[in-house]
């Protein structure tokens, strides 16, 4: 008798967009290293001929270490790890997304030496990170395909990445430019269409290989006091539903960077956008922060540049801590 392995993780459209994704994109005998392989030499040159001005804006959230904050945030994250973990329908671990910091300084006569140890968990809904393949799969196989007992031992996606060089044209869509809105909503969430009229208001034509930077307005939900929910906890929360995610997945972006995760608006809570990192081994940069590129650009009256995203090549890593810069 067959095992009963329960419901399938993915949504029949997933397994539809991964099914068109192998047909035409996978071959035999080779590992599929998903949408960075799109970022070819013509990828590279759009970025560079949108680099006009030699400015360039981070697009990381600062990871605090600093001892004097960190004891003024305690009590905010325990506030909130409690809450998460009492709504929580799947594992929320102490610390997630947390970053430690053992810093070790010398002194020797008039000499002074500083070395540091640290420690993070490189995924949650807090530091700017890459997800690697091997952060979400299903039928104990990463995309590619790789056996998930692969990163006991020698799954190498982000050294691949690492070396291949993640530098591409960037384009920013500005959802709440297009809403009239200032963030995006847990009851509405981003659409194909809202996607398409972002990137009408670019006057941009993708192309495959570009970078999605999807701004949704998460600084000014933040800014307004509001906390993000992390992926652990089964509800709806602003982000991007599954329409979107099919709109990404036929646009062929060499990866998407955005600040806002997943919707979760449908009925199984599944992640609509990141389950795309099975099925067309799409590159994610999450977390990141976009408010002020997106000021930066309009001010500038473009909405494209060169991003650049240098992961640490890491053997067996599932992500990685981040600085993307836009250079514009």
């Amino acid at each position: 008798m067959a095992e009963d392995l329960g419901p399938d993780p993915l949504a029949p459209w997933l397994r539809e967009i991964a099914a068109t994704h192998d047909a035409a994109r996978h071959t035999a005998g080779s590992q599929c290293r998903g949408s960075v392989a799109l970022i070819d030499e013509a990828a590279r040159l759009r970025g560079v001929a949108e680099v006009r001005l030699g400015r360039a804006i981070s697009l990381e959230r600062e990871v605090e270490t600093r001892p004097a904050q960190l004891a003024r945030l305690a009590e905010a994250a325990a506030e909130e790890r409690r809450a998460w973990q009492a709504l929580a329908q799947a594992e929320l671990p102490d610390g997630h997304g947390a970053v430690e910091l053992d810093v070790r300084v010398g002194l020797y006569g008039r000499s002074a030496h500083g070395g540091d140890v640290i420690t993070y968990d490189a995924h949650g809904v807090h530091n700017t990170h890459l997800d690697g393949l091997a952060h979400l799969g299903t039928d104990a196989t990463w995309h590619g395909p790789i056996p998930v007992a692969n990163s006991q031992t020698d799954e190498d996606t982000i050294v691949n990445w690492a070396q291949h060089g993640i530098a591409t044209r960037g384009v920013l869509l500005d959802i709440p430019a297009i809403r009239g809105t200032e963030w995006v909503t847990a009851d509405q969430p981003v659409t194909g269409d809202d996607l398409d009229a972002a990137l009408k208001a670019t006057g941009v034509t993708l192309a495959p290989g570009d970078a999605l930077i999807i701004y949704q307005g998460r600084d000014r939900f933040e800014a307004a006091g509001h906390r993000y929910t992390p992926g652990a906890v089964f509800q709806a929360r602003p982000g991007i539903g599954a329409d979107g995610a099919a709109w990404i997945a036929a646009n062929d972006p060499g990866l998407v960077l955005w600040d806002f995760h997943d919707a979760r608006s449908n009925p199984m809570f599944a992640l609509e956008v990141h389950s795309l990192i099975y099925a067309i081994g799409l590159c994610l940069i999450d977390n990141s922060l976009l408010g002020p590129a997106a000021a930066a650009l309009r001010a500038a009256g473009t909405s494209t540049g060169l991003l650049v995203a240098a992961p640490t090549a890491i053997h067996r890593s599932t992500g990685v801590l981040i600085n993307p810069l836009l250079l514009y």
